[in-house]
């Protein structure tokens, strides 16, 4: 029975670990794999699309601010050929000059300074009065790009030394009236130049459509020109790699450029104005998750995830509250039935779901049907015993009738010898009366209280052997020990027999004495019985007489070797040493 409850706590240990709540959820998780690998490739595609508006709108963004720069360019070309054709006229009268020049330039505000200039690159006239009258321009590259021959060009973006501005300079060769009329360049005489302000351009661009936290730059080889007035530009484009940007743009378009040195997590679009030398730089954050496009991103994951973890929440609660609370009681059901207490009603179950309630009918019906069958099962124990006991008794009555029988015929013998045989016999007689009286009078039929059976026997033998008047000392030592009774009667005999002999050997010519039985088991189940005396002990001869013989007859009996030796008393040692029955052991 310890066997089959410790294989069932095992079980239930084992079963524990694989619980059926995981086990579900486990499942449910595979059921609901699919819908969450669909929503996560949809919310990957959105989050790809929305990526291309956002980047779509900062392509917009990026042409339209190419395109307002580009026309004030455009403008002051147009203004660069107009004062180009007219150049000779206002030379001639310097006063006009400046007066004409100041009109045109603030018709645009976008136009920083108009100045004309002769072959040798000194200022004749100029919009804004000079900072250095007599100051050189003839080393600078766009004037010898026109006096070496080109019509017209731009500058980088320069600091206007008049102006004090950043801008950027159209410049175009004077024509003279016969290049005017056959349309044959003539002899270099000198260029106009046209300078655009950069700021009052970017004033043009914050007026088109921008993201606020858009940022703008013209890209030129010098390096990024912030436009406008957000301080966070300069941090943006602070370490772009501007030779990238201008070989990757063109006229025209605009493009992304990737690893091109702006800040993390930007997205750069560049729109060319001068090919290979000025650009328009847009910069934004890839903002995808701060509109209602990136609201949606998020919840076509966002919402399926969440479904999946209520559904897992739910059958989680579910299962504890419908299934394993029920289950858990019943558990406790069976427990109670397991220890004996079949009389339990699982009163609780009568309102679980039906399924549980039917299980508990089932239960109540088993324990019913075991209560009953333990009755039975006590009855006919009850029956047995009493029928065994019965048995013992009457085997007792037999032999006692025996024993006085042979009392009665070794009265009428007037042999000595055969007077001693019959007692010898009643002896032997009596210790097996003794075993059954023992079975019949102990609670269990299975075995034999040691201690009390040796005491009675040792004093059933000291009355019959010495009599009243004996002075001989019986003792018994023995530890509390249960023999079952096929060990017992066979034991009973040898100690019959040791007694006796040490009776009739030990103390020849002696009234007093003293006799030991002694019965100990270790704790590897070897069991050995021992009668000592402290007499004389005994002849070499009595080892080949019917004691003897009996008592190594009855050492085979027990399975034992028989063994004899002086006693630490002094005297003899008969002794068995026997293995306990180990099917009454288990």
């Amino acid at each position: 029975m310890t066997r089959v409850l410790a294989g069932l706590s095992e079980a239930l240990e084992r079963g524990s670990r694989r619980g059926l709540r995981v086990q579900l959820l486990v499942v449910l998780i595979l059921a609901l794999m699919p819908l969450l690998v669909l929503s996560s490739i949809q919310g990957v595609v959105e989050y790809e699309q929305q990526r291309e508006r956002e980047f779509e709108r900062l392509h917009s963004t990026a042409l339209a601010a190419s395109e307002a720069v580009a026309t004030a360019f455009s403008r002051a070309e147009g203004m660069t050929g107009a004062i180009a054709a007219q150049a000779y006229v206002l030379m001639e009268n310097p006063a006009l000059c400046v007066t004409a020049l100041q009109r045109i330039a603030e018709a645009d505000d976008t136009i920083s300074n108009i100045a004309i200039l002769d072959a040798q690159g000194r200022l004749v006239c100029s919009a804004v009065p000079p900072v250095t009258p007599d100051e050189d321009f003839s080393t600078r590259d766009w004037f010898r790009d026109l006096r070496d021959g080109a019509d017209r060009t731009h500058s980088d973006v320069v600091f206007g030394a008049m102006s004090q501005r950043q801008v950027v300079l159209s410049v175009r060769r004077l024509r003279s009236p016969g290049e005017i009329a056959n349309g044959v360049p003539n002899a270099f005489h000198g260029v106009v130049a046209v300078a655009t302000d950069m700021i009052a351009a970017a004033g043009l661009v914050k007026r088109e459509r921008m993201r606020s936290d858009a940022h703008i730059a013209l890209i030129s080889r010098q390096g990024p020109l912030r436009l406008g007035a957000d301080a966070g530009s300069a941090d943006v484009f602070e370490n772009v790699e501007v030779g990238a940007l201008l070989d990757g743009a063109r006229q025209g378009e605009a493009i992304r450029l990737e690893r091109s040195g702006v800040r993390p997590g930007y997205e750069l679009i560049i729109a060319s104005l001068i090919p290979g030398r000025l650009g328009v730089a847009v910069a934004a954050p890839a903002r995808v998750f701060e509109t209602w496009s990136g609201v949606s991103v998020i919840t076509t994951f966002a919402i399926p995830a969440l479904m999946t973890l209520l559904v897992l929440v739910c059958v989680w609660v579910a299962v504890d509250y419908f299934i394993l609370r029920w289950l858990t009681y019943l558990q406790r059901v069976a427990q109670l039935y397991a220890a004996g207490r079949l009389d339990h009603v699982p009163q609780r179950a009568r309102k679980a779901p039906r399924e549980v309630a039917r299980l508990a009918a089932v239960l109540e019906q088993m324990a019913a049907s075991l209560d009953e069958q333990r009755t039975e099962l006590a009855e006919a124990v009850d029956q047995r015993s009493g029928l065994l006991r019965e048995i013992h008794h009457r085997v007792k009555n037999n032999l006692q009738v025996i024993v006085s029988l042979l009392n009665l015929q070794s009265g009428r013998i007037s042999d000595p010898a055969a007077a001693e045989a019959l007692m010898d016999a009643r002896r032997r007689i009596n210790a097996l009366a003794l075993v059954h009286r023992s079975l019949y009078e102990t609670d269990d039929l299975r075995f034999i209280e040691v201690r009390p059976f040796l005491q009675d026997l040792v004093q059933n033998l000291g009355d019959v052997l010495g009599g009243d008047e004996s002075a001989i000392c019986l003792e018994v030592e023995c530890a509390d020990l249960a023999l079952s009774p096929d060990q017992a009667a066979p034991m009973a005999l040898f100690v019959t027999e040791a007694v006796t002999n040490a009776f009739k050997h030990a103390f020849a010519g002696r009234h007093n004495g003293r006799i030991i039985v002694r019965l100990t088991c270790d704790d590897e189940g070897q069991c050995k019985v021992a009668v000592l005396d402290d007499g004389t002990g005994v002849a070499a001869a009595a080892s080949a007489g019917t004691g003897s013989s009996l008592m190594n007859a009855f050492a085979q009996q027990l399975r034992g070797e028989f063994t004899t030796r002086q006693s630490d008393l002094g005297g003899h040692e008969a002794a068995v040493s026997f293995p306990l029955n180990e099917e009454w052991t288990e």
